[in-house]
């Protein structure tokens, strides 16, 4: 019998608070890399103990990489692993004067309750395999749906790399391991401590696992009244005003009675005349009068102002941060006021360089289109072999280098202008940038269509809030509410299964000083 030598997991005083547990379970939760594949696991130990599931190990594998939550990378050896429980258990090698995270027990012998009312809920933590190393993990927030003897299946969205993450409960006990997406986000599957301690029971002395069980405190996941009606209130939509029977095409939120802010990529996808309102009889016309292509964020001043009394939101430069975010924190958006959590604050989603959907030549400071391809913004913007670019983004380019140094400056979903010359006359149109086909290709953010539909400009962002609230893109450009009914943000990009980015308040202060100017 192979021992493994566990320090006991005394009782800790987990904080029923989702910030607090927040806090703890991401620095207990880590990634773990081998040659292969990529998975996470989470401490449960004080001497780097990490439990995790078998699939995300092979079984060839005896030494990994394991990174916490503060980017440190440390190796560790494989000491169990169980393919039919799909438990696997893994020591980070010893490094002298190496203080480990607070290890999370594993829940007390009873099982996790079936949440029959959808109130009570539970925690996840993970990291996305498209990330790079060193990012912290992901938090989230769901419930529990169904559950077995060998299975727990909540809506604690997951994606690819987030197996063998820790599932707790809102006392911070383990209850479950990370497995397998479903093909909805609200289908995710889990292994339980159950299956855990009896793949283990041959290798390990149970009781040192546990953690005295606290009282788990109800984490309500029903908005209040102030939430449901702030939302209301907020929430705007643009209609195109020449369908018979206009529908939404994106979101905006109500920043005054005058001035709605939405996403900038996607109101310059739709006919120009447009009406903004809470419905299409009392929709009225706007006028575009600030934006952020960076935060891809547009102000508009509407004609008229909405009936709604609300409370101005952006406040001037300089004030203080009324709305200090933090990871764990409640909130709410969407029509329905879906709940969701904080997962990670001054975020930044890595760009990406676009693509125009062209080759060029360039013939002695001349830049001509050789080639368009057939989807990406040179097709929409209807460009022709032989045309002379002339100018992009309103930058004139005289070499290749002047094309590059433009687009080092935009994001796929990003719209551009080209001014080219053509039979000696020169015309302006517009197209949409796309992403590189092999970024389109990878599973890791599309999961065989489970990720589901995601914004076209989702990449280049800094400083936003990520958060788990199951939106779709034509949501995006809503409000974001805390859990006070208090609007601290705007939705700008859905960019993943499990994540969804928003630009906070705090960050307009520059667009509403333009407007003031």
């Amino acid at each position: 019998m192979l021992l493994i030598p566990l320090q006991p997991c005394v009782s800790q005083e987990f904080d029923s608070s989702p910030r607090k547990l927040a806090k703890t379970l991401s620095a207990a939760t880590v990634r773990i890399e081998t040659p292969t594949d990529v998975s996470s696991g989470v401490i449960i130990s004080s001497n780097g103990l990490i439990l995790s599931v078998a699939h995300g190990l092979a079984a060839t594998d005896r030494t990994v990489t394991v990174f916490l939550h503060d980017g440190r990378s440390l190796k560790a050896t494989v000491r169990f692993r169980d393919a039919n429980a799909d438990v696997a258990l893994v020591q980070i090698i010893n490094v002298p004067g190496l203080q480990f995270p607070k290890p999370i027990p594993l829940q007390s012998g009873r099982p996790a309750l079936l949440d029959r009312d959808r109130r009570t809920a539970v925690f996840g933590c993970g990291y996305p395999a498209r990330e790079s190393n060193g990012q912290s993990p992901v938090f989230r927030i769901g419930r529990i749906d169904a559950q077995n003897r060998n299975t727990i299946r909540t809506s604690c969205v997951l994606t690819a790399g987030d197996s063998g993450g820790p599932l707790a409960n809102s006392s911070g006990q383990l209850i479950g391991l990370h497995r397998r997406i479903g093909l909805q986000r609200d289908m995710n599957v889990h292994v339980p401590t159950r299956v855990i301690r009896d793949a283990v029971s041959e290798y390990t002395e149970l009781a040192e696992f546990d953690g005295d069980m606290t009282s788990t405190v109800d984490v309500s996941m029903q908005p209040s009244d102030r939430v449901l009606s702030e939302l209301r209130a907020r929430t705007v939509h643009f209609y195109s005003a020449n369908d018979d029977q206009p529908l939404p095409f994106v979101n905006g939120t109500l920043i005054t009675p005058r001035l709605a802010a939405t996403k900038l990529s996607e109101l310059s996808t739709h006919h120009p005349k447009l009406t903004c309102g809470r419905s299409p009889a009392s929709a009225v016309s706007f006028s575009k009068v600030a934006s952020d292509r960076q935060l891809d964020v547009a102000i508009v001043r509407l004609h008229q102002p909405l009936d709604a009394d609300v409370t101005p939101l952006v406040q001037p430069l300089g004030a203080p941060n009324l709305t200090n975010l933090s990871t764990g924190q409640i909130i709410f958006a969407g029509p329905d006021a879906a709940i969701g959590v904080v997962a990670r604050t001054n975020h930044c989603e890595t760009g990406i360089e676009p693509r125009l959907g062209l080759s060029l030549l360039d013939k002695e400071g001349r830049i001509i289109v050789e080639k368009v391809s057939p989807i990406g913004a040179a097709s929409d913007a209807e460009l022709l072999p032989g045309d002379r670019l002339i100018q992009l983004a309103d930058n004139n380019v005289t070499d290749l280098d002047d094309v590059a140094g433009v687009l080092s400056q935009l994001q796929p979903g990003d719209h551009v202008v080209f001014d080219v010359e053509r039979n000696d006359e020169i015309s302006r149109s517009s197209g949409q940038l796309t992403f590189p086909a092999d970024h389109l290709l990878q599973r890791t953010e599309f999961l065989d269509g489970r990720a589901g539909e995601l914004s076209r400009r989702r990449t280049g962002f800094t400083d936003v809030i990520q958060h788990d609230v199951d939106l779709v893109p034509s949501q995006m450009g809503g409000p974001l509410l805390d859990s006070q009914g208090l609007c601290v943000g705007i939705n700008i990009a859905r960019c993943g299964r499990e994540s969804v980015l928003a630009i906070p308040f705090t960050r307009l202060a520059h667009l509403q000083k333009a407007l003031l100017d």
